[in-house]
Parts: structure tokens; sequence; C-alpha cells
């Protein structure tokens, strides 16, 4: 394999984008076909370079800081968020977001694929890819999922687990009540449990990501990887794509031979492929001509095929973060390396570099929930809830509505604070909103307009309403509890049973703690509203804006991969999902990946074997 930054002219099969997805078809189709020449572009550069990428805690606080391997797209002022700008962090690295993000590891319910209604895409089909992917290394029951150590992608508990597991199973029990109590959550079929949280961690303690996995583990010889390479569109010779057009910023040029920014066509002589995201395949779609004639027109761009579902149903689930003051002392001191206190974060770096171990090896999400609503709970959420739960997930106990993850320390993109705290993180799994994303110009260096549509549904609002409620009794109930952290709940009337509680005055009846659950009235549900129009954020999981399904229906394209109107032409990343998935998205992309992969080699094959025929009867 060749990484470079020289762009050769031509190839058999082109991938756009070294994300996930465009990692692991790279690395199958060069190691399946190495008759073929495949060629991976990118337009961040080797994630082998960035060493601090490698140590779990710290590449994860690296995210709250100035990382120069992410872009943050600002989508439009949205009026059901008061006007706010939601931001969504996007990977500019090779690897994509297993290069950057918060390194958790989860996953979908079985019953999310099979609602795809997909030929080839039902759990049965995608569950031998599980263990193709994952190689999974956690303690767990026999039998209790499909992983195995057989995979290429490491997932691990890390290097450390964080020292209040009992009490958090307790806190779980008193408050879930009925919830299954797991090894991990990460099953496929627990829709209604709590348990650890696997990471996206190696043994060794470094970083798990599709780049080092795949890519720079393979010996392939046919594979060529180039950086630096911005996609500007798919050529096309009538309704067929031959090949891309490829700008390099600042890059050295084999047309030219110097360094400069220059603008290359690439043939590709079989297929080309374009895996750059969500948020980033929809935009090449439509810098060639595919997408909505209204979005195209008014960027001056020709219409080569009309398919306004490009861009369109962007979904993403909704996160909320209340943080919490924790007791000095009750815990790991990931607040104090965090803030780079020496005599803390000196001694934790220098026994991670000595042993791949400690909070360093971590990212201190150890354990997760995943939240169903009761009877009751769903009638206290409202007709328009209770009609689309019925509607996709009342009857699939494995889907969870919520699902969340405890982290030990201030999460935030505001600077941390002094003090000890911990943060319940949690997102809701399958909103009914959705937003779009488009481009505004011909240029591949301009923003784009993207829209999340958050809380434009009315299904939506009561659900964070209902889980704030339960993430709340659930974080008193946790011994190292001192209070909230104002800044990040709602502003409850003082003199309301829900106001919040500070260290020093937690507001307690003579209940003990375990039966002392806050009573709320309409104008404290009002206060959670606002506080969730104010404060409710992109959990990083974008998905749906090129849909896998038919075309009448918003469809961009079909169970194949194939885009509609044209030949040769792939898309096969997360834009694909025509529904969303109860999950961080890693273990979803590994599988369309891989599922991808096979697609593309055994229509590579039919092709192959159609030329032999047609050229022997020449």
């Amino acid at each position: 394999m060749l990484i470079t930054n020289v762009c050769p002219d031509e190839a058999d099969v082109i991938i756009c984008g070294g994300g996930g997805a465009g990692c692991v078809i790279a690395t199958r189709l060069a190691e399946s076909r190495p008759d073929l020449s495949i060629l991976l572009l990118e337009q961040g550069p080797d994630n082998r370079d960035v060493h601090r990428l490698t140590r779990p805690l710290d590449s994860l606080f690296w995210l709250f800081q100035k990382n120069p391997y992410l872009k943050w797209l600002d989508c439009e002022p949205e009026d059901k968020l008061g006007g706010r700008q939601p931001r969504i962090p996007v990977g500019n690295i090779l690897g994509g977001g297993t290069s950057i993000n918060t390194l958790m590891y989860n996953t979908p319910a079985a019953s999310d694929f099979d609602d795809w209604k997909q030929p080839g895409w039902t759990y049965k089909d995608l569950e031998p890819l599980i263990r193709k992917s994952i190689n999974y290394s956690c303690p767990e029951k026999s039998g209790s999922s499909p992983h195995t150590d057989e995979g290429v992608f490491e997932v691990s508990r890390g290097g450390h687990v964080v020292s209040y597991g009992d009490v958090y199973a307790k806190a779980c029990r008193l408050v879930l009540k009925d919830a299954e109590e797991c090894d991990n959550i990460t099953n496929y079929r627990t829709g209604h449990g709590f348990g650890h949280q696997p990471k996206l961690i190696t043994q060794r303690g470094k970083r798990s990501n599709v780049a080092d996995a795949y890519l720079h583990a393979s010996q392939a010889k046919n594979l060529t990887v180039v950086t630096g390479a911005t996609i500007e569109k798919v050529v096309f010779e009538k309704s067929t794509a031959v090949g891309v057009r490829v700008i390099g910023d600042n890059q050295p040029s084999a047309a030219f031979g110097k360094t400069e920014r220059y603008s290359k066509d690439v043939k590709a002589a079989r297929m080309v492929i374009v895996t750059c995201g969500a948020l980033g395949t929809p935009a090449v779609l439509e810098r060639s001509g595919v997408g909505s004639p209204d979005i195209l027109q008014k960027a001056a761009i020709e219409v080569k095929v009309d398919l306004p579902g490009v861009g369109h149903d962007l979904d993403d689930h909704q996160l909320i973060c209340p943080m919490y003051r924790a007791k000095e002392g009750a815990y790991e001191p990931f607040d104090e390396y965090a803030r780079g206190v020496d005599s803390v974060k000196g001694v934790i770096d220098a026994e991670y570099d000595r042993t791949g171990k400690g909070i360093a090896a971590s990212n201190g999400f150890d354990y997760g929930m995943k939240i169903r609503p009761t009877q009751k709970e769903i009638h206290s959420m409202g007709p328009d809830f209770a009609a689309y739960w019925k509607r996709i997930g009342a009857d699939k106990p494995d889907k969870p509505l919520y699902s969340n993850v405890i982290l030990p320390y201030f999460y935030s993109y505001r600077p941390p604070l002094n003090g000890k705290y911990f943060c319940v993180g949690g997102f809701h799994n399958y909103p009914a909103s959705r937003g779009s994303i488009h481009i505004t110009s011909s240029d591949p260096f301009a923003a784009p307009r993207a829209i999340t549509g958050f809380l434009t549904r009315p299904e939506d609002l009561p659900v964070h309403v209902w889980y704030y409620k339960k993430q709340r009794e659930f974080s008193r109930r946790l011994p190292f509890y001192e209070g909230e952290e104002a800044d990040s709940h709602p502003r409850f009337d003082p003199d309301s049973p829900a106001r919040l509680r500070y260290p020093g005055d937690l507001n307690k009846t003579d209940k003990p703690v375990e039966e002392d659950s806050i009573a709320y009235s309409a104008e404290d549900d009002k206060a959670i509203e606002q506080y969730v129009k104010e404060n409710v954020a992109t959990a990083y999981h974008s998905i749906g804006t090129c849909a896998m399904k038919e075309r009448q229906r918003g469809g961009v394209v079909d169970s194949r991969l194939n885009v509609y109107g044209v030949k040769n032409l792939k898309v096969a990343d997360l834009s694909i999902c025509p529904s969303n998935v109860g999950t961080n998205t890693t273990s979803v992309v590994l599988l369309i990946a891989e599922n991808a992969s096979n697609i593309i080699l055994d229509d590579l094959k039919d092709e192959a074997a159609h030329t032999r025929s047609r050229e022997s009867k020449l």
C-alpha cells in the first residue's frame, strides 16, 4: 500500500472519502482483487502522523480544545432552538470520526436493520459481518451477543475501569426497576438495561480507529491512498461515472510536478464509490449534478439526474448532558487530568507511557443504560408521542428510546471548572424530526447550508422531558452526588420542590434518598422544555441524507448501493441509512462498509464475467 499526496491519473476503482467506510472498503477490495488498482482519496492528513490521537483520554479532551483534525459545521439558526445555530464536528483526517471521536462503542437493536426493509440488509444478513469486523475482548456471558475475537477492529474495556461500578448498579436498580443487568449492553438485543460500556480502545491501551485496523495493517500492493485531496465532483460521460475531479490544496501534483493548488480529472475504469459520510456525500453528488433541480440551479450546476432525496432527511440523535457536582476524592482524578494539573497528569501519563494502563488508557465511559418508557410514562408524553412510539418501537423490546452513559468528569466545550464533577450524557435514539444539508455553490470549499431540524416534530420534546427526570433521579441516588451544576440544568423556581440542589443543601425529605422522588409541576415541565431548547445538541451521529429506499419515496440508492439514474456510481456510508439506529454509529458504519464490500466485489465479478462472455462471442 502506498500513502502519498501525489494523485495518480487513473485507477480501476476510486473511493472518495477516507473515513470509516472508505478505509474498510478500500482494504477489502484491494485484498480480494489484487488484479485491480484501488484508489482512496482523503481530504485530511494521514492519522499515523498524529501521536496524540492514539492516547485515549488525552485525545478525547482534545475535542474540547482546538483540535486541528476536525472541522466545525455551523448549522442555520433554528426557530425551535430559540435561534441557536447548532455546531457539528466532522473528522478531517484519515479514519474520519474513528480518529477523533469519544471512543464509545455501542450497538443498535437488531430490529433497526430489519426496519430498513431492504433485501440483503436484515439483521440476519449482517450478523456474520459483526464477527468479521469486531475483535471483542470484553468479558460477557457466553452466547449473549454475536461478538467474537475473530474480527479486525478492537473493542475492549481499555486500560482502566472506574471504581464506582457497584453503586452505579444499585442506583440503576432503584430507578430502572425491571431493567436487565448485563455484563455489557452492546448485545443487539437489550432495549431496557444497564451494564458495562465497552470502548473503542485496543488491549494495548491505544485508540481503535479504522485506518489503523484495516488500512495500515494491509499488505495490499494495489492500493494507493492520497491525502490532501478534495473531491470536487464525479465526472460523467452521458449517464456513466468515469472518474472524479480532484483538487489538491498546496499539494505536489503528478500532473504539474510542483507544489501548488491543482485540479485534475482522475479516471475510474470500473467504478466510483462515494464514502464522504452523511454530511459530505450529498455535497459531492450535488456538485456532480445529482440532486434536487431547485438546489442545483441555485448553485449554477447543470442537472444530470433529478434526485430530490439527496441531502434530505438528515437524521441525528439529540443529545443532552446534565452535569453534577461530586464529592472530592470519590473516584479517580479525571477532572484534574483534564485541567492539566501537573501533579496528577504527569503521574498518569507516565504510567500510561510505561504500561499502557491507567485512566489515560480510558475514556471514562464505563457504564451505560438503555431505557424504554413504561405505559404510564408513554401516556405522560402525550398522544403524538404515543402514536409515534406505537408505530416504531412499542412492540420491539430491543429498541431503547434513550441511551446514556455516565462520565466521571466535567464534559463540555467550556473550560473545565474547579471541583469534581460527573455527567450523564444521553441521546434520543429515534427522533421524529429531520433536517437537511445542501450545497450553496459549486465551490467544494464553500460551507453547505445545514439544518438539524431538532424539535420540529411534536413527538420529540416530551421524550427529553421524560428522560431529564429519569437521569436526575438516577444521579441523586449515587453516594457521591453533591448537587447539580446550575448552568447545565433547567432554571427551576427556587421555591419549587424541583429546585436545584447545591452542596450542603440537598433538599432531601425525611425519607431515604432511595424513596425520595422529585415531584414536578406543570411549570417545572416548562422549565425543562426551555432547557432542552437551549441545550439539545448533536450526538455526532448524522445519517440518512442519501437514503437506501425506493426512488419514489425519496431514496437515493437501491439495495445494491447504486445511485439512481446513473451507472458505475455507488454510495456506501452512513448517509444510506433509511431510518435511525439506536446506537453510537461506529458499529453501524463497519457493518455498512463490510456489506458494501461484498456487494461491490459481487458486482465487479459479475461485470468481469459479462465482459468475458461478450468477448467470447466476438
